[in-house]
């Protein structure tokens, strides 16, 4: 008997912790909720539409992206209803958001869904997306050399080895039916371009294949795949998971309360089980490539890393799939440009070189103005942890509390009509090619003063390498392909976490996207 109440205590004693954790935080938040509604009366924002979500339920559905757009229409600072009776900021204002990323950035840490970083630990460990302050400085001063142009010139013929796989992929996908080849036929261009992100970051970032356009590739694909929309199902319950202490429990302890749990919340252990997978793959990627790494050097990122006994966790991956499928109306200039640099080489290739792509002017403003209109990630999360009065334009401030969760709008500055000018709402490349209104200047972007990257010392790492493996995968694709839109489909976007294309008529958030694709 002694036995049996021991081992009971043992199974509760991990409840009990994360129950005690829970209620001093539900205490610890009732408090700091009165003190912001108070400070914080005065700023216009849209109505609270749940007494448990706020806005957040309408802002992170899956249709909204008019709820996003809307919060410009309070101006530069606007109050959201976050979760339980909470208010936020979402800030566009390009000089709050220069004090925000970069002049005071330690009053203004990076934070996940639950209003810390732990999912981000979580899910990736202790690397760049999980880390602030030193630790974060640390990883970053020993990977910036990794994403510099040298190496990505290195990485050149990687990438268009991958490209040429991508474009193998598509003409196989064609063949099947020899009549329908002159005419093209539809394909899921989401899926094509998935895959080759997997193997662009699989290979020149971590040395290892996925073996993504092999079937139906290997279970790490599918992991990667399934995480975004089984967050999307779990809804508030993440950040509950995470408030509540269980997500830095031992994993052991986790997967024993993922089992426990899934007759109520089924999608909780299914987040477990590709936690799981995915570690257990990383970790078997890293002792290979600890081992290889012996036999000589490697190409890829991820061996320089081992070398300085460090692990990296790259996650923009998606960045490219996503920006690249909004290129459809400019392809016949940008093939143009791509086939024409290739002829005036003096190098005898079908392939343009590092320096000849990465200067071709067209190319480059159809990147600039994807990225600045169609941010695949639109919002980003910071909490206020010192009192702060935060500067706007026009020489107003607005004033801060401590504890105050921020949600960096970054498609507000990237479509401000005040900053880009009446057709700011428009994609045109054009506008690259023409000298840019003073107000550009104001948006503090790591990249083109715009703000999909971020700024400061968060911004996004792989800059360099986002932006080449788009130009690889255009400059293989367009002397290939002609892409039109499908007459059976109609496609739209949609808003889980990151924004993707999916069929209009289609639930769910895999991103879905048929082309007509017709080989030239």
């Amino acid at each position: 008997m002694h036995v049996l109440i021991l081992i009971i205590e043992l199974l509760l004693a991990p409840v009990a912790l994360a129950l005690a954790a829970l209620l001093v935080n539900i205490v610890r938040g009732v408090l700091s909720r009165i003190a912001k509604h108070a400070a914080l009366r005065s700023i216009q924002g849209p109505p609270r539409t749940s007494l448990l979500a706020g806005n957040l339920h309408e802002l992170y559905d899956v249709g909204g992206l008019p709820h996003l757009e809307a919060l410009t229409d309070y101006g530069g600072v606007a109050k959201v209803h976050g979760l339980f009776g909470d208010v936020l900021l979402a800030i566009s204002d390009p000089l709050a958001l220069t004090h925000i990323l970069v002049t005071d950035v330690h009053d203004f840490p990076a934070l996940d869904l639950s209003g810390t970083l732990d999912i981000n630990y979580f899910l990736l460990g202790p690397g760049l997306l999980s880390t602030n302050g030193p630790e974060h400085r640390r990883q970053r001063k020993l990977m910036n050399a990794l994403f510099s142009h040298a190496r990505m010139r290195d990485l050149m013929p990687l990438m268009l080895e991958i490209s040429g796989q991508l474009r193998d992929s598509i003409l196989s996908g064609m063949t099947g039916d020899e009549a329908k080849l002159p005419r093209g036929l539809d394909i899921d261009m989401a899926e094509e371009l998935g895959r080759a992100a997997l193997e662009f970051i699989g290979r020149a970032g971590l040395g290892h294949t996925f073996h993504a356009f092999e079937g139906t590739g290997d279970k790490y694909v599918h992991a990667v795949k399934d995480l975004i929309p089984t967050f999307a199902v779990l809804g508030p319950f993440v950040p509950l998971f995470v408030m509540s202490g269980a997500s830095r429990l031992p994993p052991s302890l986790l997967r024993v309360m993922g089992k426990a749990t899934s007759l109520i919340v089924p999608p909780l252990r299914h987040l477990l089980q590709l936690v799981d997978l995915m570690n257990d793959e990383m970790g078997a990627i890293c002792e290979a490539l600890k081992i290889s790494h012996k036999e000589g050097p490697h190409e890829a990122i991820m061996s320089a890393l081992v070398e300085a006994n460090e692990e990296g966790q790259i996650s923009d991956e998606e960045l490219t799939a996503q920006a690249i499928t909004l290129l459809i109306a400019v392809q016949d200039k940008l093939r143009r440009e791509i086939t024409q640099s290739v002829a005036s080489s003096d190098v005898h290739t079908e392939e343009p070189g590092y320096d000849t792509l990465m200067s071709l002017p067209y190319l480059d403003s159809v990147c600039k103005e994807t990225l600045r209109l169609f941010a695949p990630t639109p919002l980003r999360n910071r909490r206020c942890i010192k009192d702060s009065a935060v500067p706007l334009l026009g020489g107003k401030k607005v004033y801060v509390p401590s504890g105050t969760e921020i949600l960096v709008n970054i498609h507000g500055p990237n479509t401000d009509v005040h900053i880009w000018g009446t057709d700011a709402k428009v994609w045109r490349p054009e506008r690259w090619l023409e000298a840019l209104l003073p107000s550009v200047t104001e948006v503090p972007g790591v990249y083109s003063n715009i703000l999909s990257f971020l700024a400061g010392p968060k911004a996004c790492i792989g800059l360099n390498f986002a932006l080449l493996e788009m130009k690889v995968v255009l400059a293989t694709l367009l002397p290939v392909f002609r892409f039109e839109l499908p007459v059976d489909h109609e496609i739209e976007w949609r808003f889980g976490q990151t924004i993707t294309p999916n069929v209009k008529a289609e639930n769910g958030l895999n991103p879905r996207m048929p082309l007509h694709v017709e080989a030239l």
